[in-house]
């Protein structure tokens, strides 16, 4: 019998949310605030994240564990769902976990650094490092930033 009752709502994307899967044990959905999510069905725990988009996802499909995207943008985008391959951004304050290091790449240094910034300090798990907006270091915080990416966020599954 169906008694209509909310039995649960999983937290995390930003926007409307436009396409919901179900594939075996995890929730895959994109969203207009740019992301995939994956969620693990019976815990309700956000696996990982995809990004990588410059607009809103409009449509996705999964096929053969590609994850395939629609932006609003007219962009198509496909990326491997491999759920044993994640990297943790490790800043300050945010627990997302990426499926692709390109992706948190991308998110350190559009949602964690302003690209006007006259001062920065990098907020990195156990880093002191800091940048001023003199010549050249805007390049060096760049190059600091990505390699943490690169050298330190990878989970072992």
């Amino acid at each position: 019998m169906q008694t209509g009752e909310l039995v649960r709502i999983y937290k995390g994307h930003n926007h409307a949310v436009t396409v919901v899967n179900i594939l075996g044990k995890v929730m895959v959905t994109a969203c207009l605030d740019k992301f995939v999510r994956v969620y693990e069905l019976q815990s309700h725990d956000r696996l990982q994240v995809y990004g990588g988009h410059k607009d809103m996802i409009m449509c996705m499909t999964i096929h053969k564990s590609m994850i395939y995207t629609g932006c609003y943008d007219g962009s198509i985008q496909a990326v491997r769902l491999n759920l044993m391959q994640n990297y943790r951004c490790w800043w300050h304050g945010c627990s997302l976990i990426f499926g692709v290091v390109d992706h948190l790449k991308q998110h350190l240094l559009t949602d964690h650094t302003n690209p006007n910034f006259q001062t920065l300090k990098c907020r990195w798990k156990n880093c002191d490092a800091f940048f001023t907006a003199r010549k050249g270091s805007k390049q060096d915080a760049t190059g600091h930033i990505e390699r943490h990416a690169e050298d330190d966020s990878k989970i072992d599954s």
